[in-house]
């Protein structure tokens, strides 16, 4: 399993679409390998938006860079409108994930 962690400028007024978009693009993008997107938010004015991104391997990762659907998600008025930084893939070596934790607490 590998993460992708990518910071990325959003213009102001264009939160609201860009966080649509990351959730509209959801189906096809798990069909392409994709386990988990997060979005993360520094409070007002202290940083970068970053983008974290986790797929099963960089292979998955790799054909998904080729695939014609994720030309037309980066082609797209929304992408063209954010500002994104180099993606840092890192190789996911240990940690965990509370499931079931995950199962009772309210979602996004």
């Amino acid at each position: 399993m590998i993460l992708c962690l990518r910071t990325v400028g959003v213009p102001d007024g264009e939160r609201v679409r860009f966080l649509k978009w990351i959730v509209d693009n959801r189906e096809v993008r798990e069909q392409h390998g994709i386990l988990l997107e997060l979005v993360l938010e520094p409070p007002a004015g202290e940083g970068e938006t970053v983008v974290i991104t986790v797929w099963t391997s960089h292979e998955v990762f790799d054909a998904w860079i080729k695939t014609p659907e994720r030309g037309g998600l980066t082609g797209s008025e929304v992408h063209q409108t954010v500002d994104y930084h180099p993606i840092t893939r890192y190789k996911v070596v240990g940690g965990y994930i509370n499931h079931e934790l995950l199962r009772r607490e309210p979602q996004l």
